[in-house]
């Protein structure tokens, strides 16, 4: 939960000189923003998202826009691009954070030129080194939460061969992955961002701009108790074989609440994956977990809660008959096999 008034009480006092402006300012919850944003006057911030974050996490970012505010960096980024401008920015400012002491959340921006020159200068650089529409955005909140319960091994799940590879018993499910290959999107495999270095030399820690691999999908798992684990392991791994052998793809685990992602790079990390949760279902939940960066989003569920209004591109795995009409997505109904009748089709793709 978000406690402005215990924030603002709490910046007023590390910054004293600001106590009676943060008193005027003004503040909006907002949806679909990341997790805060300002327009020059008020403070936006995304309440779904910040009640994931710890209180000093948040407080960080209030303070962070806050400093914005100050800077006017809203007005100095007229005529920019917004998205290179806000990385600039936001370097520079949790950078100042950083030096009054506040604790850096690990999704927060720190550019190795933000050290030294100012937000136009870091703007210009960024310009000439990257590409401005790429996306480097990345939420991952790690929440703590009750372990899934374990569930009775799931005779429909999958099988190992002779190769190595996972064989998926359940037809529906196998039928419903085929389908799913031909909608991914091909991989673009690297792209580029400032990474801290591994030396210190004269106090400062270097920053190298340098390549990472790009999640070629994200998959998350409804673990909200109604499908068992073998299932949906079985699923993660038939996803993973449709893809190339070093294609990252991260997976995570949703009921009511969002349990951050996990790289799987090969099946002994699905093997080893804990799969949280056993609550309701909240797909609000589920479509802001994704990060921007896949190029592929997956949801795998059985369709039992409402579907958001937010619109989101992900394809959505549907295990069972509950309908679902999600806005912008696109959705492939697995049936398992206890609900088919003799000559019904394995899945549909709507």
């Amino acid at each position: 939960m978000l406690d402005l008034d215990s924030i603002c009480s709490s910046l007023s006092d590390h910054f004293p000189t600001w106590s009676g402006w943060i008193k005027n300012l003004q503040f909006e919850d907002a949806v679909g923003i990341r997790p805060v944003d300002n327009d020059g006057r008020t403070i936006f911030y995304n309440s779904r998202l910040m009640r994931y974050y710890t209180p000093e996490t948040q407080t960080f970012y209030i303070a962070q826009q806050m400093i914005h505010l100050r800077l006017s960096h809203f007005a100095r980024g007229r005529e920019k691009n917004p998205r290179v401008w806000k990385r600039a920015t936001d370097s520079i400012v949790n950078r100042m954070l950083r030096d009054d002491g506040f604790p850096i959340p690990e999704d927060a921006i720190l550019l190795q030129d933000s050290e030294d020159h100012c937000a136009e200068e870091v703007y210009e650089i960024l310009l000439a080194t990257m590409d401005p529409n790429a996306e480097h955005e990345t939420e991952n909140e790690n929440l703590e939460s009750e372990r899934r319960p374990s569930e009775k091994k799931s005779s429909s799940a999958g099988k190992k061969t002779e190769g190595g590879k996972r064989e998926i018993d359940d037809p529906g499910l196998a039928a419903a992955v085929r389908g799913l290959s031909e909608m991914l999107e091909p991989s673009m495999q690297l792209d580029y961002d400032w990474f801290p270095g591994d030396t210190i030399r004269d106090g400062v820690l270097p920053w190298r701009f340098r390549a990472y691999p790009v999640s070629h999908a994200e998959i998350l798992l409804d673990t909200s108790a109604s499908v068992d684990t073998d299932l949906l392991r079985a699923f993660v791994k038939g996803v993973k074989a449709l893809m190339k052998e070093d294609a990252v793809v991260r997976v995570g685990c949703f009921d009511t609440r969002f349990y951050g992602f996990h790289d799987i790079h090969t099946e002994k990390d699905i093997d080893s994956l804990e799969l949280r949760g056993a609550g309701g279902t909240n797909f609000e939940v589920a479509i802001n977990a994704f990060s921007g960066d896949a190029e592929n989003k997956i949801i795998f569920t059985d369709g039992y809660a409402e579907m958001p209004e937010q619109r989101c591109d992900a394809i959505w795995v549907v295990y069972g008959t509950s309908p679902v009409h999600p806005f912008g997505g696109r959705v492939i109904y697995a049936k398992p096999p206890q609900e088919k009748e003799k000559h019904e089709i394995d899945f549909l793709i709507t």
